[in-house]
Order: structure tokens, then C-alpha cells, then sequence
């Protein structure tokens, strides 16, 4: 059960209920594609997520029933856009959410830029000028703490950080030390991803690369090679994703976005490593193993590895940085 903050009233014999800190939420159901978007794998994505049933308390007696809506293949912008709009998004979520008491410092700091909870949000001419320039340079500080600062890099003298900056499970996400709110590495995170999981798991590692080895950020509209190296220390499969380095998600109208190990047709070379080529155009003779990129865009990327071995979480397997073709 999914409650709202302060909630008081009846709830379901034996649910686990989740007492929300907001009064909006999402939830994401994530089916691991041993093998690629297949159209099998897509049907038995599909049959898993419809036997989900969303409804409200009122209903749980009765016949209950969960609209699905199927979006694969849909362009949906869902990704927030860092531009001087931004600051009256922020208006229209803080006067729909609780102030919790971490939130008091900054909904001061809000105040003294024109965003009071509760008033009308009517910027001048001058103060719009000053969010016009204000959003996308924090755009470019979150993006240059994310990849380059506040993840701590994972091999010695390569360019491959973690996922989440130091702290974030120790506080199981919540960012509350004893003595301070580390609201600088929750927001250099959440530019990236959205997560607040209690308990990490061991059964996936994420690994994120934004940078060639001379601290070059990773551009579209040159070309790059990944060699990853023989014996990957898994049991279950790695796979390779490409993202946008502005948006955090996929490189849009850009088809594939992922090589896995599982693919068929992965061109695997003699010794059992497999090089992996970026670039707005396929190096002759190795189309199965190019991830294409944007031109006008830099990316980065989240190497996964399922089933990790030892070997992976104590570094003695290391992946090797980028390679620039050009």
C-alpha cells in the first residue's frame, strides 16, 4: 500500500504499506531483457506488467481494474529542461508537495529568487533574464559534478566513476548525515537518476563513463572505441548504453542504443574481448558492433553487469577507457 504523509486511516491485512514523504509519487517496474528488445522478450515484458493492478483503497473490495497504456516506440519528453522555465516548474511543484523540515534552508533560498510558496509566481523582465542564464549553468555544474567530482572514480588512472556519489546508500537515500543534508550530491544525482531503493542488492553494478582519458567530454559527432576486455566476471551478461549527456536519458531518433554480451551477431574477437564503436556513422564491416551517436550531441555511458563476480567488485577486472578513432 502507497499512503500519503500523515496517513491515519484503515489499511489492507498483511500489505506491506509504504508511507509516502510526498504527495506524488511514481513507481517503476524495470524487466531485465536477457538478449535485447526481441519481440518475444517485448510479449513477455508486456504479460509481466499487466498483471500489476494499480486502484485506490476504495476500490480494493470490489472488481478492480488498471488501465494500460502503451507507449513502446511513442516519443514521450519526459525530461526536465533546464532552461529559465525551470524556476516556475519549481513554483508548481512546491505549492502541490509538503515542506518537509530539510526543505526549510532552501525554500529560503527560493524566496530570496522570486519562488514563495503559495504566492504568485510573476517574474519581471529582468529576474526572467537572470533564470534564462541561471538554468542552463546549472545544468553544466550538475553535469561536471556528477561525472567528474562527487562519484568517486572506480579505476586507478581511467575515467570509470560509480553510479552514485559516496554516501547516498549509507543514508539509504535520504542524504540526512548526522550533522548536515547533503543536498549537493542529491541534486547532482537526480540529474542523472532516479532512485531511492533501501537496499542496493548485489545482483547488478552500474559503471558510468562521460570522458575520454584526456577529460575530453564524450561528442557525438566524433568516433570512439570500447574494447571490453575477455572473461567478464558475470553470470549473467554485461551490456553497453549510450545517453544523453544534457537530458540523461536516451539519444533521441538514435537506434540501437545497447550492445550485450547475449546479442546475436556481436562480433566476439579471437582472444574473447569485444570492441564496441560510437560514432554518427558505422566503421565499415563492424555495423553489429556500433552503438551510433548524435552529432550535435555529447553522451555518455552505463556499462551493467548482471550477476557480478568477485572479481568486478574488488576492481580486479577493470574495463578500459575510450579510444577516440579520429
Amino acid at each position: 500500500m502507497l499512503v500519503p504523509p500523515g496517513y491515519n486511516g484503515p489499511l489492507l491485512p498483511n500489505a506491506l504499506v509504504y508511507e509516502q514523504d510526498t504527495n506524488f509519487s511514481f513507481a517503476v517496474l524495470r524487466p531485465i531483457l536477457a538478449g535485447g528488445t526481441t519481440e518475444e522478450n517485448l510479449a513477455r515484458a508486456t504479460a509481466l506488467t499487466n498483471k500489476i493492478k494499480v486502484y485506490p483503497l476504495s476500490e480494493a473490495d470490489g472488481e478492480v481494474s488498471t488501465e494500460y497504456v502503451d507507449v513502446y516506440g511513442v516519443n514521450l519528453e519526459m525530461t526536465p529542461v533546464m532552461d529559465g522555465g525551470i524556476y516556475g516548474h519549481i513554483q508548481e511543484m512546491i505549492g502541490e508537495e509538503v515542506v518537509l523540515d530539510r526543505d526549510i534552508t532552501m525554500m529560503g533560498a527560493l524566496a530570496r529568487i522570486g519562488i514563495i510558496r503559495d504566492e504568485p509566481f510573476e517574474p519581471d523582465a529582468e529576474m526572467q533574464a537572470i533564470y534564462n542564464a541561471a538554468g542552463p549553468e546549472a545544468l553544466e555544474y550538475m553535469i561536471d559534478q556528477y561525472h567528474r567530482i562527487l562519484n568517486p572514480f572506480v579505476f586507478e588512472g581511467k575515467r570509470w566513476s560509480a553510479l552514485v556519489p559516496d554516501g547516498s546508500r549509507e543514508t539509504e537515500w535520504s542524504y540526512e548525515h548526522p550533522s548536515y543534508y547533503d543536498y549537493h550530491a542529491r541534486g547532482a544525482l537526480y540529474y542523472a537518476i532516479n532512485t531511492s531503493i533501501k537496499n542496493y542488492g548485489t545482483s547488478t553494478y552500474y559503471l558510468d563513463l562521460a570522458e575520454t582519458p584526456d577529460q575530453e567530454w564524450l561528442d557525438g559527432g566524433r568516433n570512439y572505441k570500447l574494447t571490453v576486455p575477455a572473461n567478464d566476471p558475470v553470470r549473467d551478461f554485461w551490456s553497453i548504453t549510450t545517453y544523453d549527456l544534457v537530458t540523461a536519458s536516451y539519444l533521441r531518433d538514435i537506434n540501437p542504443s545497447t550492445i550485450d554480451s547475449t546479442m546475436p551477431g556481436v562480433e566476439v574477437n579471437d582472444g574473447g574481448s569485444v570492441d564496441i564503436y560510437f560514432g554518427p556513422t558505422a566503421p565499415e564491416g563492424k555495423e553489429s558492433n556500433w552503438l551510433p551517436t548524435d552529432p550535435d550531441r555529447r553522451f555518455f555511458l552505463l556499462a551493467r553487469f548482471y550477476g557480478p563476480e568477485p572479481s568486478l567488485l574488488d576492481n580486479s577486472f577493470e574495463l578500459n577507457d575510450m579510444e577516440r578513432m579520429d
